[in-house]
């Protein structure tokens, strides 16, 4: 990205919309700010702002890609830049009903309209994508009279009624408070601060290529997901017209995905790129446009590729949800592994796992899960960076998607210089301190199951709460532990140092003395909990010493 590519200016949000013509991209994303949260929040800051010293509000930053005939068009910041239209009308509203003809001009030939002398007809100064467009002008920017009624068919329409009327109710407890002429007076003064005072970081770049790249470097809301819009955008250009396939497949695809959070987070961005992961091998969020772009030369492409992603998107739900109707008819220890795995919290698998739902058979693909999860817990102990994982995960997804891995066995020898070997886990293991309680926990029930001889050891549902963790060496230990400072900040987390105990046992044993604890865990029928009674006092010797009993178990437990 060169820093020509870029020019930047820090103006007022509604001094955009009077110097510029704005254009959200056709298959860009609907308005999506709801009244009781973004909106009600857009005006109580802005009216509290307005009363404060400085007199300023930032808004962050708002990224203008050059279209054709020199228009900009909005890569990121069409909900603010809606919004504040939204109040720029509402107050052009209340003029007109006031019969304030001069300011009602004013407002629309500032902020709202442009007239075009070629054309001979007005245009909007902010035109919003072809969803929702027509709505917005008809229910917000056209003057009252020249409004056409249009019935809201999509939540995106109700979004926007819904904010309207937020706004106008605003406006309308503001001008309670003053008589016609100071209301008046208070409302040219919004507009005049919402031109003036608050301000955005005005970014222009040459392409949507950049502005992608911009994204990964930003931290403003919203973001993220403009870059899943700017793959949209470029699919849906390229496929011409055979767009309403590629809306379908890009609707199925989200449909699917989301169904898995209802969080505010980019899950789609995620899901390019671990998409992009397995059929172009490693790939960061910033290569995500990049990649599709080489991947994508035509119509045909594009459709293929949204079509593929589709597939994808069904498996990747299934991947994060063990009761996802895919694993039916699977073997039931999948589902167990697929829950583990999220205890543990290991998102660099996901793109290997997808490409083994894809393409592995079932019997397959559930023996598949169980070698992973005792991959990523070898990894999680051998503390291996995230990064580097994740790029071997992706090169082995690459090879399952190129058909080069067809099964376990195969994907057990393409690991080979890869995986953490027997003889490195037992001693990171030995080794190896747990700061998480719920992660420290699943592996002292998974040691646990191992010690009895019960089947599927790695797999351990981590829900039950009457199981607690307990520092056999306390955190806080009175004078009846001969314990320093430096003993507790090496050895306290240790997993030698932690033992499961049934929740009403644990309320009870606190800060005893060892000798008194030991009675507690002579009853346990734990029976790594129960061993350690056999100990006469408790230090930094016998926690190392316990600890590597339990790396031998650990061997069996999540074994190769």
């Amino acid at each position: 990205m060169n820093k020509d590519d870029i020019t930047f200016d820090v103006v007022g949000i509604a001094h955009l919309l009077s110097s510029d013509i704005l254009v959200v991209p056709s298959n860009q994303r609907e308005y999506s700010w709801i009244r009781d949260v973004q909106v009600r929040s857009f005006m109580v800051d802005i009216n509290k702002a307005m009363s404060e010293p400085s007199r300023t509000y930032f808004l962050g930053t708002v990224v203008l890609t050059k279209g054709k005939n020199n228009v900009l068009e909005i890569a990121d910041g069409q909900q603010r830049l809606a919004t504040t239209t939204m109040v720029i009308s509402a107050i052009r509203d209340y003029f007109s009903d006031k019969g304030y003809s001069p300011q009602v001009n004013s407002i629309e030939s500032e902020f709202l309209s442009v007239y075009d002398r070629i054309k001979e007809e007005k245009k909007s100064r902010l035109t919003l994508n072809i969803d929702d467009n027509n709505f917005f002008a008809n229910t917000v920017v056209l003057k009252k009279h020249d409004r056409v009624y249009q019935a809201p068919d999509r939540r995106s329409h109700k979004l926007i009624i819904d904010a309207y009327a937020e706004i106008k109710d605003y406006i309308a407890n503001i001008v309670k408070q003053y008589d016609d002429k100071n209301a008046k007076q208070r409302l040219n003064e919004m507009i005049d601060f919402l031109k003036l005072n608050t301000r955005v970081v005005k970014l222009v770049v040459d392409s949507e290529e950049t502005a992608f790249t911009l994204f990964e470097t930003l931290n403003d809301r919203g973001l993220k997901t403009s870059q899943a819009d700017l793959v949209k955008n470029f699919i849906f250009r390229l496929a011409d017209d055979r767009l309403g396939e590629a809306q379908r497949a890009w609707s199925a695809m989200r449909g699917a995905i989301e169904s898995i959070s209802d969080k505010d987070e980019d899950i789609t961005m995620e899901f390019l790129r671990i998409g992009c992961c397995v059929i172009t091998g490693p790939t960061q969020k910033r290569d995500v446009l990049r990649k599709i772009q080489d991947k994508v030369n035509g119509k045909s492409d594009s459709i293929q590729i949204l079509i593929d992603f589709e597939k994808f998107s069904k498996d990747y739900a299934a991947i994060l949800n063990s009761d996802h109707q895919k694993w039916n008819p699977y073997p039931t220890d999948i589902r167990e592994s697929i829950t583990t795995l999220s205890i543990i919290g290991v998102a660099q698998v996901r793109p290997l796992l997808l490409a083994v739902a894809m393409y592995f058979n079932d019997k397959e693909a559930a023996k598949a899960f169980k070698l992973l999860l005792s991959w990523s817990v070898r990894f999680n102990i051998k503390g291996v960076r995230e990064g580097n994982v994740g790029n071997d995960y992706a090169r082995l997804a690459f090879k399952i998607y190129k058909k080069e891995i067809k099964n376990v066995e195969e994907l057990r020898k393409s690991a080979e210089n890869i995986t953490i070997s027997d003889a490195e886990f037992r001693i990171a293991f030995a080794n190896a301190t747990v700061n998480v309680a719920k992660t420290a926990r699943y592996y002292l029930r998974a040691l646990e199951r191992e010690a009895k001889n019960e089947p599927n050891p790695e797999n351990v549902p981590n829900s039950d709460k009457a199981i607690n963790l307990e520092h056999i060496m306390p955190e806080s230990p009175n004078s009846d532990w001969n314990v320093t400072q430096q003993d507790l900040e090496t050895h306290l987390n240790r997993l030698g140092n932690l033992a499961l105990m049934q929740a009403d046992r644990n309320n009870k044993i606190g800060n005893l003395k060892f000798s008194e604890k030991r009675e507690i865990f002579k009853i346990s029928t734990f029976l790594l909990t129960n061993r350690i009674a056999q100990a006469e006092k408790w230090g930094i010797e016998e926690i190392e010493s316990r600890q590597k009993i339990m790396a031998d178990l650990a061997v069996k437990t999540w074994s190769l």
